[in-house]
C-alpha cells in the first residue's frame, strides 16, 4: 500500500468523525456491544487483529467507509467486503512494518514526534497555537502523540525500501532504493521494438470423429461400464470380519453399506460406485490384476476383500458389464473427453503433422495461400513487445485472439516468436488447445518513449507497492481468519 493511504496522524480526527459517520450505520454490524463479540480476525506474531474501538483495525474501516461515502460510493454488502478487506490488509501491514523497523533497533526520536505534534496544534496560518494544544483533553493528545509515533515507524520502513518524496537531496531521495541510470534507460526504452506476425491456428477441438471412434474400437475395454456396489474400510481386518458376516447371513450387504464403518468412498449414497468405466475402476485398484476379479464376478455375487486407494473393499456385481457403444454419440463424446484429459498427445500429434503440412504448404507458395487451400483463418497479430506475463509497464500480445490465451506466460511462444527472421515460419507450437504456426512479417518502433517513461516509473513504483502487499500477506507470522469471521460473523447478521 502506497504511504499516503496508511493511518497517519492526520487522519487521526478525521477518524474520530468517521468512526460516528460510517460504523454506527446499521448495515450489519448489529450494535457496539455485538463488535465486542467478534471474535479475532487474525493475528501477527501472537498479536489479535480484532474489530474493536479505539484498535486500528476499527480505525482503518472508519477511514475506508468515510473515504467511500466521500466519493459517492453506495455502501452495500459488497462495499462492506472490501472495505473490512482493505482495512486487515492495511492492519497486518502496519504491523509488520512496525515490528520490521523496531526489530532493528531504531526509536523514533522525541524531536521529530514534537515536529510532527506541532502541525496539528496550528492555526489558520499554520503557526503554532498553544490555546489550541491546552484546549485538547489529555486522552486526545496522548492518541495523537501516539498515533504520530505509530506512523514515524511505517514511514521510517516505507521510505528506506521505496524511498521519500518529500526528504530529498538535489533532486534525488535521500532513502530508498535508488536506480542506476543504465536501469531507467532500459525501463524507460522498455517494449520500444514490437514484432508482428501472422498466424493459422488449429483446434484441437476438430479432432475427427472417425479418428476418436478408431481409439474408441483400439481400447474399447477401457469403456466398458460397470454396475457395482462396494463397502470401503480402512483396514483388512475389519474388510473380512465384514465378508464373513455378510456370507453367513447375519448382516446384509445393503445393510452393510450403511454401517459407520463403511466410508462409501468413490460412490454415491447408496454404496454405487459413480466413476464406473473400466479404466476408472482401474484407477482405485492398487492391484490392477484385481480388475480381473470384478470383470469375472456374476450378477448378484461378491468379491473378495480386494485393497483399494488407501482402504479395503468389498464389491458387489448389481448387473451385466455394458460393453462400449460407438454408435452412440454420447459415447463418441466420452471418450473425446477421455483423450484430451488422458491423451492429449495423440491429439497434439494429429495437428502437429497438419501444422506441419501448412508449413511445407507455406513455404512453397506464401502464409495466405496455404491458408485458403487449408480453409484455415489467418490471424493477424498486432506488434507487441517482448513481455513475459504482460507487466504493466508496455503493451503485451493480445491473448483474446484465437489460439493465444496464455500466450503472455508461454515461454516457448514467446522465444520462438521473437527467434524468427524477417518472414520465416515457425514450426508447429502448441498452445493450450491450439496448434499454431507464426509468420513474423515485421516490427515498428514505439514512437516517443520519453513521454510515456513519467506514466512507465508510475507503473513501476504500483507494481512495487502491490507486490511488498502480497509479500506482507503472505507472511508466516500472519494468521488469516479474515474470510471466516467476515462471513460467518458480520454476513450471518
Amino acid at each position: 500500500m502506497k504511504k499516503n493511504t496508511a493511518y497517519t496522524i492526520g487522519s487521526l480526527i478525521v477518524l474520530l468523525i468517521c468512526a460516528f459517520c460510517f460504523v454506527i450505520l446499521p448495515a450489519f454490524t448489529g450494535s457496539d456491544a455485538h463488535q465486542e463479540t467478534l471474535p479475532a480476525f487474525g493475528k501477527f506474531k501472537g498479536k489479535e487483529i480484532k474489530y474493536e474501538q479505539g484498535t486500528d483495525y476499527y480505525n482503518y474501516v472508519s477511514q475506508y467507509g468515510q473515504m467511500y461515502q466521500n466519493y459517492g460510493r453506495q455502501i452495500d454488502s459488497s462495499t462492506y467486503y472490501y472495505i473490512f478487506s482493505y482495512a486487515f490488509n492495511a492492519t497486518v501491514q502496519k504491523m509488520f512494518y512496525e515490528d520490521a523497523v523496531k526489530s532493528s533497533g531504531y526509536i523514533a526520536p522525541k524531536n521529530k514526534i514534537n515536529r510532527q505534534l506541532v502541525t496539528y496544534f496550528s492555526d489558520s496560518n499554520g503557526k503554532y497555537d498553544p490555546k489550541l494544544y491546552h484546549a485538547t483533553d489529555e486522552a486526545t493528545k496522548k492518541e495523537i502523540r501516539q498515533s504520530v509515533e505509530d506512523s514515524i515507524y511505517t514511514s521510517r520502513y516505507y521510505d528506506d525500501v521505496f524511498g521519500s518524496e518529500s526528504d530529498l537531496v538535489g533532486n534525488e531521495g535521500l532513502y530508498g532504493i535508488k536506480e542506476s541510470d543504465s536501469e531507467l534507460d532500459f525501463l524507460t526504452s522498455y517494449g520500444k521494438t514490437k514484432r508482428g506476425f501472422n498466424m493459422a491456428a488449429f483446434s484441437m477441438n476438430d479432432y475427427p470423429q472417425d479418428e476418436i471412434v478408431t481409439y474408441g474400437k483400439n481400447n474399447s475395454a477401457k469403456f466398458n461400464k460397470f454396475d457395482l456396489s462396494v463397502i470401503t474400510v480402512d483396514d483388512k481386518a475389519t474388510a473380512t470380519n465384514l465378508l464373513k458376516r455378510i456370507e453367513n447371513n447375519e448382516i446384509t450387504f445393503e445393510d452393510a453399506i450403511s454401517e459407520e464403518y463403511s466410508t462409501k468412498a468413490f460412490t454415491n449414497t447408496e454404496g454405487k460406485i459413480t466413476n464406473a468405466y473400466q479404466y476408472q475402476i482401474e484407477n482405485i485398484l492398487s492391484n490392477k490384476e484385481d480388475l480381473a476379479v470384478l470383470s469375472n464376478l456374476t450378477t448378484g455375487a461378491l468379491s473378495p476383500v480386494i485393497e483399494t486407494t488407501n482402504s479395503f473393499s468389498i464389491f458387489k456385481k448389481n448387473a451385466d458389464t455394458i460393453s462400449t457403444d460407438l454408435s452412440q454419440k454420447e459415447t463418441v463424446d466420452f471418450i473425446f473427453s477421455y483423450m484430451k484429459n488422458y491423451e492429449s498427445t495423440i491429439i497434439e500429434d494429429y495437428f502437429t503433422a497438419k501444422a506441419t503440412d501448412f508449413t511445407n504448404e507455406a513455404m512453397k507458395s506464401d502464409f495466405e495461400h496455404a491458408c485458403k487451400a487449408m480453409n484455415i483463418e489467418n490471424v493477424e497479430i498486432a506488434p507487441f513487445p517482448l513481455n513475459f506475463g504482460s507487466v504493466n509497464i508496455t503493451q503485451s500480445v493480445d491473448t483474446s485472439l484465437t489460439g493465444l490465451s496464455n500466450a503472455d506466460i508461454n515461454e516457448n511462444f514467446l522465444t520462438t516468436a521473437f527467434s524468427l527472421s524477417k518472414n520465416e515460419i515457425s514450426s508447429p507450437i502448441v498452445m493450450n488447445n491450439y496448434v499454431v504456426v507464426l509468420q513474423y512479417t515485421g516490427s515498428e518502433e514505439a514512437a516517443d518513449t520519453e513521454e510515456a517513461s513519467p506514466v512507465a516509473v508510475s507503473d513501476i513504483e504500483n507494481y512495487d507497492a502491490s507486490s511488498a502487499d502480497s509479500f506482507v500477506m503472505a507472511s508466516e507470522d500472519l494468521e488469516n481468519n479474515f474470510a471466516n469471521v467476515y462471513f460467518n460473523y458480520l454476513m450471518s447478521n
